[in-house]
């Protein structure tokens, strides 16, 4: 979401959306309260820990469902009865404030908050000059390849995209069955962090409108590499995590993966035929003498604008991503890579890990959390943007049109419908 490369755009984002959230509604009470939390995420150990200590403001966790996930607390707002606090990751932010969902906690934290964050994640929270929730965790990329391929095969780690498509057209003349890596055909979020990267911003503010860039200049190189890959069938297209794509980067068939720091748990999990062949680079660039990186996910935590406890609520979940107990249960049941700077000091970050070869992962993705490209800016229609990718690079794929034409259509059904849904689009 908005890294704060400029939080005036995100800032006049949320004004514009002219919904921004509805009245805190906090309401002091001296009484012990239950509040209700959404999740992805099994968080029964960390409320567990905050239930001890804060017997006056109790914690139910409540494991929901990701499909649909958003409409459902969109629809809970409406109707009252939503959690006092929720999940919302950060390209869903703007969504949430644009449909007033979510309360303003600016003056309900601690001072220095902020500083316990990148400045880029920060930035994903704070728009409009409000606070809209704390950042838990965050997804930087790197390039995860196969090593027993890479040595069978004399390829060299690629430092720059250049190197990249290089070292695929090396693998795929050697081995025509063999790919550097997929074109994932439903995946928005790769595409984003992708261009991220590049310094492409999808979405600005101008005036009192929205501005819609899909396919701005930036994106041009990290379309035309994919679209010659493409064309060269140098990669293989397919959906990512179907089970084609599985087998695929299991048996060494596609030996990279340009994707963030959770996916390093997600290959052991679903990969554990290919333990000890993988290793983690950085993520190729387009200059390295000013390296910068994509961010592929993460989320934050949320006050809802409905809740009546919203000062008690804005206590949990700064607590909840910043404390260091919290912030190791977190970590060793979850599995995440935490927002909070302190937390990457938790020692399995430092351990080698077995999967990979005894390489030390984390600190490729501890380097490249201070990379992120500070100027990308989510928009106020993901829910619907997303789906709209998948579309569109299916056609890709099929060779029906190419990716400059694919970006250009979503240019077109972005503005669209941004334009159903009531929001301003300048141009």
């Amino acid at each position: 979401m908005s890294q704060r490369g400029r939080r005036l755009a995100a800032v006049v984002v949320a004004a514009l959306l002219a919904v921004a959230a509805c009245g805190t509604g906090s309401t002091q009470t001296s009484g012990p309260v239950e509040l209700t939390f959404w999740t992805f995420l099994d968080n029964s150990a960390e409320v567990a820990i905050w239930n001890e200590r804060n017997p006056d403001t109790t914690i139910k966790a409540e494991k929901v469902p990701a499909q649909d996930y958003y409409a459902k607390l969109q629809a809970a707002v409406k109707a009252g009865n939503a959690p006092d606090v929720a999940l919302v990751e950060y390209q869903f932010v703007p969504s949430m404030i644009a449909c007033g969902c979510l309360a303003d906690l600016t003056g309900k934290v601690g001072e220095g908050l902020r500083d316990r964050f990148p400045e880029w994640v920060w930035n994903q929270v704070f728009q409009q000059g409000k606070l809209y929730g704390v950042p838990q965790d965050i997804a930087p990329m790197g390039l995860f390849y196969r090593t027993d391929v890479f040595t069978q095969y004399g390829l060299t780690v690629p430092k720059t995209w250049d190197e990249y498509r290089e070292q695929a057209a090396k693998l795929h003349a050697a081995d025509p069955s063999r790919y550097l890596a997929t074109f994932a055909t439903n995946e928005a979020g790769q595409w984003a962090g992708l261009n991220w990267q590049a310094g492409a911003r999808w979405f600005g503010t101008e005036g009192d409108k929205w501005t819609v860039s899909m396919n701005p200049p930036e994106s041009k190189p990290v379309a035309d590499l994919w679209q010659d890959l493409i064309s060269r069938k140098l990669v293989k297209a397919e959906p990512d995590f179907s089970t084609g794509w599985v087998s695929d980067l299991t048996t060494g068939t596609v030996a990279s993966w340009a994707a963030p720091v959770w996916a390093g748990s997600y290959l052991k999990g679903a990969m554990a035929a290919s333990a000890g062949k993988w290793a983690v680079a950085p993520l190729p660039q387009w200059d390295p003498a000013n390296p910068q990186v994509g961010n592929w996910g993460g989320s934050s935590i949320s006050v809802t604008s409905s809740s009546k406890h919203a000062d008690r609520a804005a206590k949990f979940i700064e607590w909840l991503n910043t404390d260091q107990q919290s912030l190791n249960s977190l970590i060793t049941k979850s599995s995440i890579f935490p927002a909070d700077r302190s937390g990457l000091l938790d020692p399995s970050f430092s351990k080698p890990q077995e999967f990979y070869g005894g390489q030390k992962i984390y600190e490729v993705f501890s380097e490249a959390s201070k990379q992120v490209n500070p100027n990308f800016t989510w928009g106020p229609t993901m829910t619907s943007a997303f789906p709209a990718f998948t579309d569109e690079f299916g056609k890709v794929a099929t060779g029906g049109q190419t990716v400059t034409q694919a970006l250009d259509a979503l240019q077109k059904r972005t503005v669209e419908d941004m334009g159903k849904q009531g929001f301003a689009v300048a141009g």
